[in-house]
């Protein structure tokens, strides 16, 4: 009997799934049959939870949940070798959070008392 190949669902945010992914052993590359668009991930990348059809996460070079990830890249099928839609995600570390987060209240405040800080 031939074994069923392992296939992955990535659930975003708000309950959305993208089913039937394929991902390079090992690697981070999803592969998808349908199109994968950038819309489908705005506002959707607080959470991210990653399943493998037989339940074993070996292989897969993610965590089974990302928190505050970030797309990093859509392929199109022209691109890849398998001739199928693929992405990549990544969490985003929390340094870089952090200083999101100082880089948007120091905006807020400079435009608050109307300074640019370009000139300081």
């Amino acid at each position: 009997m031939e074994k069923e190949k392992r296939t992955w669902t990535v659930t975003l945010a708000d309950g959305a799934k993208i089913e039937g992914l394929t991902l390079n052993s090992g690697a981070n590359t999803f592969h998808s049959e349908t199109e994968i668009t950038p819309e489908m991930f705005d506002g959707n990348l607080s959470e991210v939870h990653i399943s493998a059809s037989d339940g074993d996460m070996t292989g897969c070079a993610y965590p089974d949940t990302l928190h505050d990830a970030e797309l990093v890249q859509i392929m199109q099928p022209a691109d890849t070798p398998d001739g199928q839609w693929a992405f990549i995600l990544r969490e985003i570390p929390a340094d870089q959070l952090f200083m999101a987060k100082i880089q948007a209240q120091l905006d807020f405040l400079a435009m608050s008392a109307d300074v640019d800080l370009e000139d300081m």
